[in-house]
């Protein structure tokens, strides 16, 4: 701020100073020709008009137009000092800038040259260079070359129907081997005559194990076992069948007893007669001679497993049993 401040009284100096040198010049001219007197040239050409006396070079050119506080050209001013202005008698306390030049004021009739070059004017028929270099125009990217499609692979021929290989001859078959011949091979038939059934070998099939029990009408240790035969039958019912045989079937009024036995008892068992195929089956060896009660074990594919003499509990019976299961 202080800057733009010195430079405008700086400025306003210099054109006080100028203003003075121009209007002090003026009375002077006056002084020396009070009445001049325009000549015909003089209105004519723009160059002052010659009056005889030597032009003071050292004036400056006085500018065309006047200031509105000049006097009258038609009265005579005399003026024996030069009035100049007095420069300020103290220098600021800062030193001011310098000053700008005061432009040239150019000569009457004259024309000042321009302070800037004037661009040259393209002649007629040619075209003005651009102040600019014009930016380059960038090259145009190649275009990707296209890639080759790739050939369809050839249609895979169709294989022959394959022939059909030789199928195996079918193995022999194995030929039914027979059931092997069970160790019990009889048929006899049950006590009670209504009705009367008939038991084979065949029997041993039904049940994975096959329980023959001997006993006699005379035998008391026989008749006490029966109930237990009862209760076994019931619980080992799904794996096991328990039949029964009167050994002393044969001898006359037994039957007739041993069906008043197991009445009483209420003993549901079969009880079988013991026939000459009983005794060519069981007796020898095992009822040579007879021990009764004698008890056999049978699977089902009429082999036996066990043989027991002599009477048991219930308990007895179970231990046994289930060790054959």
């Amino acid at each position: 701020m202080k800057t733009v401040f010195k430079r405008s009284i700086a400025l306003a100096l210099a054109l006080a100073v100028l203003y003075a040198l121009v209007g002090c010049s003026y009375p002077l001219r006056v002084a020396k020709n009070p009445n001049p007197v325009p000549t015909q040239e003089a209105f004519v050409s723009d160059e002052p008009a010659d009056t005889g006396e030597p032009a003071d070079e050292s004036e400056p050119p006085v500018d065309t137009e006047e200031p509105s506080d000049e006097p009258d050209i038609t009265e005579p001013v005399e003026a024996t000092e030069v009035i100049q202005t007095e420069a300020p008698s103290e220098a600021p306390t800062e030193e001011p800038t310098a000053a700008p030049e005061p432009t040239a004021t150019p000569e009457p009739g004259t024309t000042a040259a321009p302070t800037a070059k004037p661009t040259a004017t393209p002649k007629p028929g040619t075209t003005a260079a651009p102040t600019e270099k014009p930016t380059a125009t960038p090259k145009a990217t190649a275009t990707p070359k296209a890639t080759n499609t790739p050939k369809p692979t050839a249609t895979p021929k169709p294989t022959g129907t394959p022939k059909p290989t030789n199928t195996h001859k079918p193995t022999n078959t194995p030929k039914h081997t027979s059931t092997p011949k069970p160790d019990f091979v009889f048929t006899t038939y049950s006590i009670i005559s209504k009705p009367i059934q008939e038991y084979n070998e065949s029997i041993f099939a039904k049940k994975k194990l096959t329980m023959i029990n001997f006993w006699a009408t005379w035998c008391g240790p026989c008749i006490v076992e029966l109930p237990f035969l009862q209760q076994l039958s019931t619980k080992y019912a799904s794996k096991m069948q328990i039949l029964t045989v009167l050994y002393d079937s044969s001898t006359a009024g037994a039957i007739e007893q041993a069906i008043g036995i197991i009445e009483q008892q209420g003993f549901t068992l079969p009880v079988l007669r013991r026939n000459n195929s009983v005794m060519a089956a069981f007796d020898n060896p095992y009822l040579t001679p007879p021990a009764l009660p004698t008890t056999f074990f049978i699977n089902k594919e009429g082999k036996l497993v066990k043989v027991l003499k002599g009477s048991h509990n219930f308990e007895s019976w179970c231990e046994e049993i289930d060790k054959m299961l």
